[in-house]
């Protein structure tokens, strides 16, 4: 399949992919605005309940604020959104790998500078009739305005706010956005059954590409693998259980039918995404990523554990078998195997892909033997990236072992070349 085919194809998953990526920033944005507003009200809120005169006899900034309803808004809207823009696009882009001590002065250094200009601006509203009436009267009181106890207040007010939003959402981000309220709740302190879908991705001949690349440049590259999981997640409502080295674990709810079809559509679209950045791979290490996955479903427990650092954990059969049933993906020489509970339950919505029973199989460590399926898209030559298929395992193997050679014997380790 040329390019120019290939690219007419992807458009479709990636214009999904970019209206998933703005209603990310949307929701940031709307988080943002919500908690500043809400924060900013409930220490002002603290103020007159612990000095009620400084709605009439407190500093000038103060009783404008409190006068005026709406300037609140205004002011902690503003700062939601600079800071939205500083932390979730700008920081995002291009400082996401700079240090936490760094990334913490850049924070300082932005705030102070957004509140010195809604500060001016609260000012210019305030003394705007002297201005042009008496302009070194104007400079005067603006110095008073900001030059004073409640202006040094505001400021620490601010940068406390600022430092509660973005712990929150570091929180979110480590434990899930699904659990992060569970765990503020102690929810999960007590054992809970759940019915859940658990899928494990795993890359194919990871011992390999480790001695190939070596530890650093295979870190590097498990990064650029990974780098778009957290979108999918969005996308497809999943929760990010573990990475474990290069494999992944992730798990969706099974009370919702939809869930069933979520989990291997994030599959098969990881994949294309694999393949459509294949140049880059190619260019940067040498290598073409490719992985397999298996899908279960049912009763699991769910537990807090831990006590200096907890995490939520899942203890069940059904993570077992899917872990045991991804060992066989070789074997099988299939790209994505499914368990006969998830098989029956994923027929419902199983409208372009196949689904087909392979083996009745005593996994290891289990006593009783296992229905084993795949699943494959149909038309498999319309689907870009998702058009290699397991069955080319072998191959690779053997392409593989060329590489190694001809990296061992004088191409390098750092940037090994694609055999020919």
């Amino acid at each position: 399949m040329d390019e120019r085919k290939e690219k007419g194809i992807s458009g479709k998953s990636q214009e999904k992919n970019i209206r998933h990526q703005r209603m990310l920033l949307f929701g940031k944005l709307i988080y943002n605005l919500v908690f500043w507003n809400i924060l900013l009200r409930l220490f002002l809120f603290l103020n007159i309940l612990i000095y009620p005169e400084i709605v009439t006899s407190g500093a000038k900034v103060f009783q404008l604020m409190y006068g005026n309803g709406w300037i609140i808004g205004v002011m902690a809207s503003t700062v939601a959104l600079i800071t939205w823009f500083q932390e979730d696009v700008l920081f995002y882009r291009y400082l996401s790998k700079r240090s936490l001590g760094v990334l913490m002065l850049l924070r300082v250094i932005f705030l102070a500078v957004i509140l010195i200009i809604v500060f001016l601006i609260t000012s210019l509203y305030h003394y705007h009739d002297k201005i042009f009436t008496g302009f070194p009267e104007y400079l005067l009181l603006v110095k008073w305005f900001f030059l004073n106890n409640a202006a040094l207040y505001l400021f620490i007010v601010g940068i406390l706010i600022s430092f509660i939003i973005n712990f929150s959402k570091a929180i979110k981000s480590k434990v899930g956005y699904e659990n992060f309220y569970r765990i503020i709740s102690g929810y999960y302190r007590k054992p809970r059954e759940e019915d859940r879908i658990f899928i494990f991705i795993d890359l194919i001949s990871s011992t390999r590409y480790a001695e190939l690349l070596g530890h650093k440049r295979y870190s590097v590259f498990l990064q650029a693998c990974f780098m778009e999981l957290g979108l999918l997640e969005i996308k497809y409502r999943a929760m990010q259980y573990q990475i474990i080295g290069d494999e992944v674990v992730l798990s969706w709810k099974a009370s919702k039918i939809k869930n069933f079809r979520n989990a291997v559509d994030f599959y098969y679209e990881f994949t294309e995404q694999l393949h459509r950045k294949r140049s880059y791979f190619r260019k940067e290490f040498g290598i073409i990523p490719k992985f397999t996955a298996s899908i279960n479903s049912g009763k699991i427990m769910v537990a807090e554990v831990g006590t200096i650092k907890s995490e939520i954990a899942f203890h069940g059969d059904v993570l077992n078998t899917a872990a045991r049933i991804q060992k066989q993906c070789k074997s099988y020489n299939r790209r994505l195997l499914v368990t006969k509970n998830f098989a029956e339950k994923f027929r419902e919505v199983s409208f372009g892909y196949q689904v087909e029973w392979l083996a009745l199989d005593r996994l290891l460590g289990k006593q009783n033997p296992v229905d084993i399926y795949a699943i494959e898209p149909l038309g498999k030559d319309q689907l870009s990236g998702l058009s290699y298929r397991a069955d080319a395992i072998e191959e690779d193997e053997k392409k593989r072992t060329r590489m190694t050679v001809n990296s061992l014997s004088g191409a390098g380790r750092r940037k090994p070349r694609q055999p020919g």
